[in-house]
């Protein structure tokens, strides 16, 4: 009895995800990492390009090896389509994009106080920022 009763609930319950499955689509997103070659968004990209839902990932900072990240990232068997951009190609990068990620900044170094730190990082997040609303 309860084998019968396991059975068909399984059956009942294995339908309804089919059908909910089936019946869901899901949407590719188009995302920008800005400051894609430091030490955190070096990662942040790999998993974002690993990501079934990422599409197009554009990698942009002023450090001059953002495309070799780039590159890096595009051997990676996935959907995502990677393209890395450097100085001025803020716009270029951020073009059509659906989400934005901002990693950059500049770490804490010997004898700089977290003021310092703030205002350097603030400096940085707030050109980042005007070039998205744009």
């Amino acid at each position: 009895m309860f084998s019968t009763l396991r059975s068909s609930a399984l059956r009942a319950a294995s339908g309804s995800v089919t059908r909910t499955l089936a019946a869901q689509q899901q949407r590719g997103f188009k995302c920008s990492v800005l400051g894609a070659a430091g030490g955190i968004g070096q990662p942040l990209s790999l998993l974002l390009k690993i990501n079934p839902r990422v599409t197009a990932l554009t990698c942009f900072d002023v450090a001059p090896i953002t495309p070799g990240v780039a590159a890096d990232l595009s051997h990676i068997s996935s959907n995502a389509k990677c393209t890395g951009f450097t100085g001025d190609d803020l716009k270029k990068a951020l073009d059509g994009c659906d989400v934005v990620v901002i990693p950059a900044g500049v770490p804490r170094k010997p004898g700089m106080t977290r003021d310092d730190l703030f205002n350097i990082n603030a400096g940085i997040v707030r050109n980042l920022v005007a070039g998205c609303a744009e």
